[in-house]
Parts: structure tokens; sequence; C-alpha cells
């Protein structure tokens, strides 16, 4: 933080600014990564995106073609979100293209998707109704649930599982979205959402991430 009154000086939003739609996908992406580290340990900086505009070209790059855009804007966009409620209407067009992002071949991306919608949670509940509208919890659901090992998976299979961070933060973001009447209300009308969080200690020890966010899933649903 001593670096910060200097970086509010040179304002560095306004200097990455260009580089989110230059047509150079690797400066793209490296803008993102900045932007998102900008903003990681402290919400000083969210005023500076705001009035720059940055936060409306972040949510479009979590749509881009390339990659590493993707992966790097939905991770720019999550800490755009962490700190407070700020920029919450500013990201709320990123909901549609984030869900997309759940089911990306790369894992980081998904997690950072997962983790994004987590945070459009974490400080107010004024994004529910588009999250109940685009069935977020649903697709979070999804997620978890579709890599769920059979029972006669293997050492591989289950260790595959147990190091995807990507289903580890969609629990996270499932315990966030059952803090709110609105998500709530939609996990509890499926029976999947208490059998899903059920079936992790058949996986993973009992004191494994996975099994102690579905718990805390279980938890805040009977909030």
């Amino acid at each position: 933080e001593e670096y910060y009154p200097e970086l509010k000086r040179i304002n560095p939003a306004k200097a990455l600014k260009p580089l989110l739609t230059c047509n150079r996908p690797n400066l793209r992406a490296k803008a993102c990564n900045a932007l998102g580290y900008l903003v990681k340990h402290s919400g000083q900086f969210y005023e500076a995106l705001h009035q720059e505009g940055v936060v409306a070209a972040l949510v479009t790059l979590c749509g881009d073609a390339d990659t590493s855009c993707r992966k790097l804007a939905s991770f720019a966009v999550g800490n755009c979100a962490f700190h407070n409620a700020m920029l919450y209407q500013g990201l709320s067009p990123s909901i549609p293209l984030l869900l997309l992002l759940l089911d990306d071949s790369d894992e980081r991306t998904r997690a950072n998707a997962a983790g994004a919608i987590g945070n459009l949670v974490r400080n107010s509940g004024e994004l529910c109704a588009s999250m109940v509208e685009h069935r977020v919890c649903q697709a979070l659901l999804r997620l978890v649930g579709s890599r769920l090992p059979r029972p006669s998976a293997g050492p591989k299979e289950l260790a595959t599982f147990l190091s995807d961070s990507s289903i580890k933060i969609a629990l996270f973001s499932l315990g966030n979205l059952a803090m709110h009447r609105q998500c709530r209300e939609v996990l509890l009308s499926t029976s999947f959402t208490h059998d899903l969080c059920l079936s992790l200690p058949a996986v993973a020890d009992a004191d494994h991430e996975f099994c102690i966010y579905g718990q805390r899933v279980l938890q805040k649903l009977k909030s």
C-alpha cells in the first residue's frame, strides 16, 4: 500500500485502457492481468476504473476469442467485485459471459469465472435477480456434478477431480449465493443440491476443502 499514492497519481487505469481494445491478444491479456492485480488487495482503485470506463471493457473481454484474454478478464472482473459492491452494476453484464466460461476447457478460466460469480454476491444481493434469471446456481451445480467421479473411479480420476480448482471455487461461490434468499430458494428447489454436497465425503477426506465448502453450502441453506 505504500505505493498506492504514486499509483493513483499516474492513473494506471487510464494508461492501460487503450490496450484492452488493441488488436494484439497478448497485450489485451496483459492489460487485464495488470488491472486484476491493481485491485486484488484493495478497492481503492475502483473509482478510477469506473471513471475511465475500464469496467465495461473488462466485461467485454470475458467473451474474447483469445483464451488468455478470457481467463485474465474474468480474473480482473472477480477482483473488481471482491472488496465492495461499488462496481456491481457496471459488472452485471458479465454474468452471462461468466456463465459460458464455467464450461471453458481451461481449468483456471472456469475457476476465475466461478470466483467472479461468488464475488458478485459477496457484498450485497443486488445482482441476485440476474443470477436467478441466468440460472447461475444451476450452472455451478452442473460444473461440480458433471465432474463428480463414478463409484468405480480409479485413483487417477479421483486425483483429477480433487485437484480441479474450479470445483473448489464453484462450491465456495454456491455458499455465497446461498446467503441470499432468492438464490437460496433456487438451490432448495432441487434435491440435487443436498445430494451433491452430501456425496462429497465419499470422494474426499472430511477435512478436504471440497467437503468443508459443501458443508458450508448446506449450512447457508438452513439460514
